[in-house]
């Protein structure tokens, strides 16, 4: 018998993958840069349009990240401290870890033990591929940092008593004013069943993750399903950035005592002489 001729076979490089899953990650992390610079531009009164365009995304973009706030602006994240890893440090441990760098030379390079690195790659990893190949998912380590790390105080509308009460009288129109004093004169001493309107207004507009019915702000009398602020869109829109009052001009501005200060001669109008009698 003759010596068997072995086939070629072709074997499947990862590195593309990874390469690819390094891009999606840093362009997640962008697209929450912009959101951020998104809402701080919409805070200075900028509209919606103008902030969509300053920080490069479509507008369509913008109209989804409003209405899965219900028109309100989200609060800001509070600041990672000095003890805990921060989404930079997890991009870099990402980046390092899938090209191959060990866990003590990971820790070198980022500041932080070898026990913390080896913890984290372990637990914000996943097992995926034929060769189950752990690979770390920083954005979603993040998240669940973040997750963990909150102490969510207990929502009003987790009693269901109270959730009935406010479904039914929101299905006969009234309005939350009118359900919080409702809810006051029947049950003057209970107070799980004490509820404030703004509370009833944040549980409609926030798409159901308030503990009542999604469905429930097509009973409200404006019928919107986001918030919008109550006052005049021209006020809003025609805002100028950076504006200095007429109260906040410092004290030698208001006594004039340079002659620059002095109101200018309208441009254009020519002097009027007036002519002895």
């Amino acid at each position: 018998m003759g010596t068997p001729v072995r086939g070629w076979r072709i074997q499947p490089v990862v590195a593309t993958l990874d390469f690819c899953e390094v891009l999606y990650v840093w362009s997640k992390y962008e697209l929450v840069g912009k959101q951020a610079r998104f809402w701080v531009l919409i805070t200075q009164g900028s509209t919606l349009t103008a902030a969509c365009d300053a920080v490069g995304v479509n507008r369509r973009t913008g109209r989804r990240w409003r209405q899965a706030t219900g028109g309100r602006i989200p609060l800001p994240e509070a600041e990672t401290s000095g003890r805990y890893l921060s989404l930079e440090e997890r991009l870099r441990i990402a980046d390092l870890h899938l090209g191959g760098t060990g866990v003590r030379a990971i820790a070198a390079l980022v500041g932080r033990s070898a026990g913390t690195i080896s913890r984290k790659l372990a637990r914000g990893g996943s097992k995926t591929g034929p060769q189950a190949r752990t690979k770390y998912a920083p954005n979603a380590a993040q998240k669940q940092a973040g997750l963990r790390g909150r102490r969510p105080k207990a929502s009003k509308f987790d009693h269901s008593e109270l959730v009935f009460v406010v479904q039914k009288e929101l299905c006969l129109k009234w309005s939350p004013d009118q359900i919080s004093d409702h809810l006051a004169a029947v049950f003057p001493d209970r107070q799980e069943m004490r509820v404030s309107p703004e509370v009833i207004c944040q549980a409609l507009y926030g798409g159901g993750r308030g503990g009542l019915r999604v469905d429930l702000h097509q009973h409200l009398r404006t019928g919107r399903a986001i918030r919008r602020p109550r006052r005049p869109a021209a006020k809003n829109s025609g805002k100028i950035p950076d504006m200095t009052m007429i109260s906040e001009r410092p004290t030698e501005v208001e006594g004039r005592a340079a002659p620059v200060h002095e109101f200018p001669r309208p441009v254009g109008l020519a002097t009027r002489r007036v002519t002895p009698m």
